[in-house]
């Protein structure tokens, strides 16, 4: 807007109040800071006849709605009236590098319906104004679901240079959306807004003229205070060139949506904050990773079978979803909140995977109960991902305490090779079994089982010494009784993957609070490393051997397993450990004999090339490593949540202990008592196989987290 020759910037003075439903305090004050600064801005709202409030988030709604039905209708004729604006449209406002493409889209489409049944409002502006970086697929996911802009704080100015605070968001897949940076911060408790409203000037284009400036107190909620809306309105046309306007998000964005072209487009992920909230709490991770997977296995049972689905199933599995991503809010799947409010998120993610498992169970065992009969006892097995599977099912068949010693039949009759490998339980020896199987996406097979009699003949390539187990594609070796755990060789042309070091699983000392802030890499010295204790053969073949090596650290324990399959490419490795060790990080080092010269990280939907700078990043499942001998080796990491790389070192963080819900510049007191992250046990799962694409091995990584489910059937057998 020009006044008499001089550009005058409109700044849309954007009321709202930031609500961490977790973090320094637990879901139950939650819900009071939520109905209380809910009814405080109404109360403004009747009060200011120009006053505009901004709100996301569907949980806080849906609670007022619950326990203030009052408040939720004046909220109602207010939105009705545009002076209570509804952005964000998500369930809340979650961690936005860890969560899965599926609750992405949960997110958008539980909220959006919600809004659109509850307030007749289409949500199109996305807000994430805390969360801890923003993974490059999220442009997609807004523009699929209608979505045209997006803002966000984080990373800063400090954390992450961009050409502008507004700018065109564009994903990998070249969707692409409008996106504001604020500056500063979501929130000011200051009366006098001035040098707020300033760092927003300072990032004016005259040109577009129009600015957002956000206020209101936050965090534990509040929202705009009396004295502020007074100042905003005494204060109109005080800062020179400047008029205050109080407004919106998505009033903003009309606003500048004309000048969409001249603006500068950024094709990256946004980050990097806060580098430690990739990985600490994994127990809480890794959970979240069993009901995402658990929900989307449900999906697809009563997809399949419709007919031995119940009408109410697909409304339970929404209320099992809307738990999951409420767990999801920045401050709890990052890690940073409360010990004993992870108490809280462990059972409600507990809740959502058994509703699911439920569902699961019930369908599959209708749709068992319509098989014939049959004189064999059987195991039926369905593939509940949308994806083909093509691996080794392992099952334990109830024999009656007795053991397995026949063979498996496919439904034509077919000998099925299987082996016996260690029962869960000492007292059932080995009585599981695995197979190889192939599965379509969705599909069932009907194995028999037959007593005596001998296995199918099948030739294996699996050979073993003492240290060393083998097939036609690789050589496993524990590498000494030091801390080089274990070597590999590849047998096309005998070279070995890795320096003299091999594999090691070392802990470096990590000063850092819960979140890492400030650094963005790993790197203080080294606190000791894991160190062999004794190797064990565990398995032999037909179908896999599996060489388990034991290792101690002070007073943490580990064992590592390697497991290779029958003329099969990939190679297994399985962690356990037992960490009991404070203010360090667990690194899974592979040094390459080759360097490494490009890198490729699954991320939600999608994948990113990264670079091998020594920068911490968050993966999802899977990374793609390109060798400078023209080689490549996929590394599938379902359970593994950041890495980094160097020249010729990739590093998968597996652990952090620090204390919870420790935040800079607080510093612990030597004599205080501190809950630490991360104690007791953990696991862990890795697949190495070589020339592999991103498809394949986000294949490969959504056939663990969905492997195919088994059940004993034993109807008609005599």
């Amino acid at each position: 807007m020009i006044k008499g020759g001089i550009t005058v910037i409109k700044v849309h003075m954007i009321g709202n109040a930031h609500l961490d439903p977790v973090w320094l305090w637990r879901w139950q004050a939650g819900v009071g800071e939520t109905i209380a600064t809910c009814r405080s801005a109404a109360d403004r709202i009747d009060e200011y006849p120009d006053f505009v409030f901004t709100r996301s988030d569907m949980w806080i709604y849906e609670q007022i709605e619950k326990l203030d039905p009052g408040l939720f209708k004046r909220i109602q004729k207010q939105v009705k009236n545009g002076r209570w604006q509804i952005v964000g449209g998500w369930y809340i406002q979650p961690d936005c590098n860890l969560p899965t493409v599926e609750s992405f889209r949960k997110h958008i489409s539980i909220g959006k319906d919600y809004f659109r049944d509850k307030f007749s409002v289409d949500v199109t502006v996305g807000y994430n104004v805390d969360s801890f970086g923003h993974n490059a697929m999220i442009p997609s996911f807004l523009q699929e679901a209608g979505y045209d802009s997006y803002v966000m704080m984080r990373p800063m100015a400090h954390e992450k240079e961009l050409p502008s605070a507004l700018f065109r968001w564009r994903s990998p897949d070249d969707a692409e959306v409008l996106v504001w940076r604020i500056p500063r911060a979501y929130t000011n408790s200051q009366e006098d807004l001035t040098d707020h409203i300033k760092a927003s000037l300072e990032l004016a284009d005259t040109e577009i003229g129009h600015v957002m400036c956000f206020y209101g107190v936050g965090d534990h909620g509040g929202g705009p205070t009396k004295k502020q809306i007074e100042w905003i309105i005494k204060n109109r046309y005080a800062i020179p060139d400047a008029e205050l306007i109080f407004s919106h998000p998505r009033d903003f964005f009309d606003a500048v949506k004309p000048f969409a072209q001249k603006l500068p487009v950024v094709k990256d992920e946004l980050q990097y904050h806060s580098i430690g909230c990739y990985t600490v709490v994994h127990d809480v991770k890794k959970q979240m990773r069993r009901a995402e997977h658990g929900l989307v296995s449900a999906a697809k049972t009563i997809e399949t079978y419709p007919e031995d689905a119940v009408a109410e199933d697909p409304k339970r599995l929404d209320e099992a979803w809307k738990k999951t991503l409420y767990n999801q809010f920045h401050d709890i799947y990052a890690g940073t909140s409360l010990a004993s409010a992870y108490d809280d998120t462990r059972n409600q993610l507990g809740s959502a995977r058994d509703t699911a498992d439920s569902v699961i169970n019930d369908t599959l065992f209708r749709r068992i109960s319509r098989l014939p009969d049959d004189h064999f006892q059987r195991i039926f097995v369905f593939n509940p991902s949308d994806r083909d599977f093509k691996g080794y099912v392992q099952h334990d068949p109830w024999l009656n305490w007795g053991s397995f010693d026949g063979w498996l039949a496919d439904e034509k009759g077919n000998k099925v090779l299987c082996q016996r490998v260690q029962h869960e339980s000492v007292t059932r020896d080995k009585q599981s079994i695995i197979w190889h199987a192939e599965i379509p996406a969705g599909g069932e097979r009907i194995y028999q089982l037959h007593t005596g009699g001998t296995q199918p003949n099948v030739e294996s390539d699996l050979k073993h010494d003492v240290y060393s187990i083998s097939n036609s594609f690789w050589n496993v070796t524990c590498a000494d009784d030091g801390s080089h755990l274990i070597q590999i060789q590849r047998k096309s042309d005998g070279a070995s993957l890795f320096r003299t070091e091999a594999i090691e699983i070392v802990s470096q000392y990590d000063s850092s609070d819960t979140w890492s802030h400030v650094i963005n890499s790993f790197c203080e010295r080294v606190a000791g490393k894991f160190r062999v204790r004794r190797t064990i053969i565990e398995e032999m073949g037909p179908i896999r051997s599996a060489i388990r090596i034991d290792a101690k650290y002070r007073e943490s324990r580990l064992s590592i397993w390697a497991r290779l399959y029958a003329n099969d490419p990939r190679l297994e490795l399985r962690i356990w450990v037992n960490w009991n060790q404070h203010l360090q990080i667990v690194k899974f080092n592979m040094p390459f004999i080759s360097s490494i010269v490009g890198r490729v990280d699954g991320i939600p939907g999608g994948f990113v090339y990264r670079p091998q700078n020594t920068q911490e990043f968050p993966v999802m499942d899977w990374t793609l490593l390109r060798m400078n001998d023209e080689t490549s080796l996929g590394i599938v990491c379902p359970d593994c949540f950041g890495l980094d790389g160097a020249e010729n070192l990739q590093r998968f963080t597996l652990l952090r202990s620090p204390a919870y819900a420790w935040h800079d510049p607080t510093k612990l007191d030597p004599n205080g008592y501190y809950r630490w992250t991360d104690q007791g046990e953990h696991e862990y799962r890795f697949i190495l196989l070589e020339n592999a694409t991103p498809e394949s091995l986000q294949s490969l990584a959504i056939s663990e987290h969905r492997p195919p489910i088994c059940y004993d059937w034993t109807k008609g057998m005599t």
